[in-house]
């Protein structure tokens, strides 16, 4: 896949898919702004992509505050001159039934994983449309295609966007952008390493109810974007694509090995 001369937006991209996803477009050929809270880390993965001769910019702030996401494709568009692809990747993961749940839990949850992204991708298809094409790939989960319990917010949150990119497939068909989704199963990110720790669960454990009895490497679901994203999926639009490592075919708990 090559992506020469097109600029790519990551949201959330400081760690995790993000950085895997803003690399991946890097090494193919793409000039890369990078979006997350983290200063460290962004500076880091920023000094990375520039040290494989790519020109890449970084943004800290936060994606919930009101106008950021216009400004972050606009200093996109004044940066680099255009925008070809957005892959809307920030999220904040939290555990909980629905009484367990409070409404700064769910605000955050909502107001990151759906408000922040819908923002984004309003902001973004303006100016593919102002180009006459465009690319969004939504990272969404496996768990908005089904469900999972003690995580009631978090899969409302994902399911939400998997309904976002169906009706954006739709919406925007005609004008040549597509927008399409990516839902991960169990990555081993920073997420989910925290995820377990409040389970008292570790890696081992949770991949062994994986029908491929691993986890997925941050720059495996990367591909897959990048997939989505390219001229390869030039008939794809209004999809949502599990990544999941056979989980979405099963009818239940995979039995352990």
């Amino acid at each position: 896949m090559k992506f020469d001369g097109k600029v790519v937006l990551v949201t959330g991209s400081t760690t995790g898919i993000g950085e895997a996803c803003a690399r991946g477009f890097a090494e193919a050929g793409a000039s890369i702004m990078l979006a997350g809270r983290n200063a460290m880390r962004g500076k880091l993965v920023l000094e990375a992509i520039k040290a494989l001769g790519r020109d890449a910019d970084l943004v800290i702030g936060n994606i919930t505050d009101d106008g950021f996401c216009d400004r972050l494709v606009e200093k996109t568009v004044s940066r680099f001159g255009r925008l070809d692809v957005l892959i809307n990747n920030a999220g904040v993961l939290h555990a909980g039934d629905v009484t367990d749940t409070t409404d700064e839990v769910l605000d955050e949850t909502i107001g990151i994983n759906v408000t922040a992204l819908f923002r984004m991708s309003r902001a973004a298809v303006r100016q593919m449309r102002k180009q006459g094409s465009g690319n969004i790939v939504n990272i969404a989960s496996e768990w908005g295609l089904n469900g999972e319990a003690g995580y009631v917010a978090y899969c409302a949150s994902k399911g939400a966007v998997v309904q976002i990119t169906r009706c954006m497939g739709l919406d925007h068909a005609a004008e040549n952008i597509r927008v399409n989704s990516v839902c991960p199963g169990e990555v081993h990110t920073v997420m989910v390493d925290e995820m377990l720790k409040e389970s008292g669960s570790t890696p081992a454990q949770l991949a062994a109810g994986i029908p491929m009895r691993r986890l997925a490497k941050p720059t495996e679901i990367a591909n897959c974007v990048m997939f989505l994203a390219s001229d390869l999926a030039s008939y794809v639009t209004g999809t949502s694509l599990s990544v999941d490592g056979g989980n979405d075919a099963t009818a239940g708990a995979y039995p352990p090995s």
